[in-house]
């Protein structure tokens, strides 16, 4: 190839000359045109001969380029090296060589610049069109505003003329509301008593008609002449109605309130027997004159009472002499518990509404009772109860569990009848009182305490409770709308007919792979295939019996209670639901003791790989989620950008579909990067795979802030009601929203959590600094929350895996101040959570506190206490062992820190579980007491 015509500047660097010769030698030895060298090393033929002219320094990759293509294959690495050297030795020379331009380039750039100033004028010139035009705009729109004040400032001088009026029709419109209602409250009340009235006075008329058979049966035996006995009738004045409707509706409504006070009254008075009146029951005191009249009393105890008391056998009158009673027969007759006993006095308890007593009376009866005493009793209770009531239930399930125990030998009839008091709870009972910061107790339960055989929720408090969950997922600044399913319809068809075939099935798929949206979708299909309707729960991190006990307290009303495993073995059987449970994370026994549970539920889990499978006697049938096809990823990319893709961008989803296998939740990630994407050029493919730190970094402060509290504890992200305390900032509250948008978070039963793999991206790129501190702020808020008289139970329990994770954390760290602040946070937390029936989430609050507290002299009491609790939680799970050693390990603890009350109330429990007759309790009552005072 020939030189340039021209040789080499003198006026620039030896060095610069040197690369330059350099150049020239290797293209004289090839065989190509100057023009086919440009071509292949494709730069410019004319920048070609500047480079061979030392005018312009050619980049390192254009020298390695000419080095290729002129330089046979032998000698090609040695002249590269060369020319590196040549290379870095004229880039480093103190004169670097200046661009030379001809004259015809700088007439080119003159009118180039031209140009560029032509442009610039007449953008100037719309400028001051567009300022002129914005100038008379705002002119225009300053009159406006004149005017429309002065319009304002008429109608408020207009508003003054009728305000008065306008307050005095304002009031007499509350007053009115308020009238409305408290009529309709009225309305009520005349309603009930009038049900009462009607129900008394047919009960009155029975009555009379039974007396009035007896009474002729009596004569008809005794021989007497017949006579006509005056039946004494009482009779009230009753008011038939109100005076006239006067203009003062509220004096016409104090009216009402007279009259349905008299009308009470009446029906009570009139519903009460007198002490003289003929009845078919035994007197009060057998020991009473013939005139009805009664020996002298120091006092006398309420009628309820009296007719607790065990009664003598009737007195039989003949020709006016005397009979002696008839000796008793039975154990239940001497001790005053016979059928009749119990009929006279639950008549009694039934009208004055004492059905507590009523149902300790008849325990108490019926244990002294034959079993055709128990069915007599029974038959007597028919004809005075009517079905449908909750007490007719609770009276019909002591009477059927007597009936059928193994009778045991009588004791003999007591020789004086004690007064009788309230009894204890059956063995298998016991009350459980907790209270912040204070030790717990537990006793036994008493009868009235003591929970039946629970009631199913109703259609509509099933519906409230899904509606309340639904709620809690529900972010501030985020659309309500069900996220979308994609290419999923057979998976989603073939689960529906598998359950409405009364089978479980397993869902498995990896996560973030959508198996929480399918089985949404699944669950509203199968709304109406089960008696029992469909129940979500969540299986993050929880074992089969807190799922079993989960799943009757979400048919079951079990508000106050914790049951026992033999109740609830005795209730599931009786659920027939279609159970979604999402993310289970246990599999072959237990999951077949969960099956064999539950057999008229079918259940729908969804699963990870990694997931033990059930055993192979456990009839679950598998099925696997696949990934998205290319379309389906495309349509979901393009609904989380909110637009149709580019062609570029499409070209780019093809990509993003293969690198992430097809996962929907990182299609949306994909999504949030092309939102947020700050230029014109599409983020890398490898961004798509791990997303997390590019996306944090295009979020809002307080998004970011949420993240490294997130990763400070494991993942778990607080519910938003507390960031804006978190974080010190009043608007936090939707940076959850706008984690969700991105597909950082996800749906964990009632909560969120960091997307799988977020945690680990954000921890290297430095989000995790400082975790200890974020801790102890979390730990210190908790503690404070958890303590705080106005906070239910239901509410800590609902943010139990925080709180846990953030015991962990601190549990964690060996300082004093994170250990001090998660023995706090423990003994906050734990009352509440014993007292929501979150009893796994307690024991693992009292035994993180308790590894904070070991070791440490400035912990000495809370761990006292908190391993007392931890013996109360093994007591009530029926534990024995375990209880009586922590039990034991807690008064000793007590007493070396002079603790004397905490130590009197591990005895208590100490002596209760000598006592006991049960193993486990078959209910536990739940009590939380107010906080103890600082």
């Amino acid at each position: 190839m020939p030189r340039p015509k021209s040789g080499i500047r003198r006026d620039v660097s030896a060095e610069m000359r040197a690369l330059a010769q350099f150049l020239r030698d290797c293209v004289d030895e090839c065989g190509i045109t100057q023009k086919e060298l440009a071509l292949t090393i494709k730069v410019s033929e004319q920048r070609l001969s500047e480079f061979m002219r030392g005018e312009v320094l050619p980049l390192p990759d254009v020298v390695k380029r000419i080095v290729a293509e002129t330089v046979p294959t032998a000698r090609r690495p040695m002249m590269t090296r060369r020319a590196e050297r040549l290379h870095g030795a004229a880039e480093a020379a103190p004169h670097a060589p200046a661009l030379v331009r001809s004259a015809r380039q700088v007439e080119t750039l003159l009118a180039q610049k031209e140009r560029l100033f032509q442009d610039l004028d007449a953008l100037r010139r719309d400028g001051a069109l567009l300022v002129a035009f914005l100038m008379r705009m705002i002119a225009r729109l300053d009159r406006q505003l004149r005017d429309l004040t002065a319009e304002r400032d008429d109608l408020r001088r207009d508003r003054t003329a009728y305000s008065a009026e306008l307050d005095a029709l304002g009031r007499e419109l509350w007053r009115t509301k308020q009238q409305r209602e408290r009529a309709g409250q009225k309305l009520e009340t005349a309603q009930e008593q009038r049900a009462e009235a009607e129900q008394r006075c047919v009960a009155a008329q029975l009555e009379i008609e039974e007396l009035q058979a007896e009474l002729a049966k009596l004569r008809a035996e005794q021989g007497a002449t017949a006579g006509e006995a005056a039946d004494g009738t009482r009779s009230t004045s009753r008011q038939d109605g109100v005076t006239e409707l006067s203009d003062d509706i509220d004096d016409a409504l104090s009216k009402i309130d007279t009259v349905l006070h008299t009308q009470a009254e009446n029906i009570q008075r009139l519903s009460e027997p007198e002490d003289d009146t003929p009845s078919g029951y035994p007197p009060d005191n057998p020991a009473a004159g013939d005139d009805g009249s009664r020996p002298d009393r120091p006092d006398r105890p309420h009628r309820a009472a009296r007719a607790a008391e065990p009664d003598s056998a009737p007195e039989d009158r003949a020709d006016g002499a005397e009979a002696a009673p008839p000796p008793p027969t039975t154990a239940a007759e001497a001790a005053g518990c016979g059928p009749l006993h119990v009929l006279r006095f639950a008549d009694t308890l039934w009208r004055d509404g004492q059905h507590a007593t009523l149902v300790a009376q008849l325990e108490r009866a019926v244990v002294l009772q034959t079993p055709e005493e128990i069915e007599t009793t029974r038959g007597l209770l028919k004809g005075l109860l009517k079905d449908g009531h909750d007490i007719h239930s609770l009276l019909e399930s002591v009477l059927t569990r007597h009936s059928r125990r193994q009778r045991t030998p009588a004791p003999p009839p007591p020789e004086s009848p004690e007064p009788t008091t309230r009894p204890p709870a059956p063995a298998g009972f016991v009350a459980l009182t907790v209270a912040p910061h204070t030790c717990g107790t537990v006793r036994p339960c008493p009868i009235e305490e003591a929970p039946d055989t629970p009631p199913r929720h109703s259609t509509a408090v099933r519906a409230l409770l899904d509606r309340h969950r639904a709620d809690t997922l529900l972010l501030p600044g985020s659309s309500p709308a069900r996220p979308p399913m994609l290419d999923r319809q057979d998976e989603r068809e073939r689960l529906v007919r598998v359950l409405a075939r009364g089978r479980s099935v397993r869902l498995t798929g990896a996560r973030g792979s959508g198996r929480t949206t399918l089985l949404d979708w699944v669950a509203t299909d199968c709304s109406g295939i089960a008696p029992d309707g469909v129940v979500r729960l969540s299986g993050h991190g929880k074992d089969a019996p807190e799922l079993l006990y989960e799943l009757c307290a979400a048919v079951f009303d079990l508000k106050g209670h914790r049951i026992g495993r033999a109740r609830l073995d005795k209730l599931l059987p009786e659920i027939g639901a279609i159970v979604v449970v999402d993310d289970l994370g246990f599999g072959g026994a237990e999951l077949d003791a969960l099956l064999d549970a539950t057999p008229e539920c079918a259940f729908l889990f969804s699963a990870t790989p990694h997931t033990p499978e059930p055993s192979g006697d456990a009839y679950v049938q598998e099925v696997h989620l696949s990934p998205l096809g290319p379309e389906a990823g495309r349509e979901l990319l393009s609904l989380s950008v909110g637009r149709e893709l580019t062609e570029n961008e499409g070209y780019w989803a093809t990509d993003v579909w293969f690198v992430t296998e097809g996962l929907p939740l990182s299609h949306v990630q994909a999504g949030a990067l092309l939102r947020y994407r700050t230029h014109t050029s599409l983020p890398r493919v490898a961004h798509a795979a791990a997303p997390a730190a590019l996306l944090a970094s295009w979020l809002s402060e307080d998004a970011r802030e949420v993240l490294r509290l997130a990763v400070a504890l494991g993942g778990e992200v607080p519910h938003h009601w507390h960031l804006p305390v978190l974080l010190g900032r009043p608007h936090s509250d939707t940076a959850v929203a706008e984690l969700a948008q991105c597909g950082l978070v996800t749906v964990a039963g009632a909560r969120y959590r960091l997307a799988d793999g977020v945690v680990a991206q954000l921890e290297a790129e430095g989000y995790g600094v400082g975790a200890i501190d974020r801790l102890r702020s979390i730990g210190e808020y908790y503690a404070w929350y958890a303590g705080h008289a106005e906070v239910t139970s239901h509410h800590v329990a609902l943010e139990a895996p925080a709180v846990l994770a953030t015991l962990a954390g601190l549990g964690a760290s060996a300082g004093l101040p994170c250990a001090m602040t998660a023995v706090q946070l423990a003994r906050a937390a734990s009352a509440k959570l014993a007292a929501a029936g979150a009893w796994d989430a307690w024991g693992r609050a009292l035994n993180h506190g308790l590894h904070a507290a070991h070791g440490r002299r400035e912990a000495a009491a809370d761990a006292a206490c908190l391993r007392h609790e931890l013996g109360l939680l093994a007591l009530c799970r029926g534990d024995g062992d375990a209880a009586r050693e922590a039990l034991s390990a807690a008064v000793d603890a007590h007493t070396s820190v002079s603790d004397a009350e905490g130590a009197e109330r591990g005895r208590r429990a100490l002596r209760l579980l000598s006592d006991r007759r049960a193993t486990e309790p078959v209910a536990t009552t739940l009590h939380l007491a107010a906080p103890a005072p600082a």
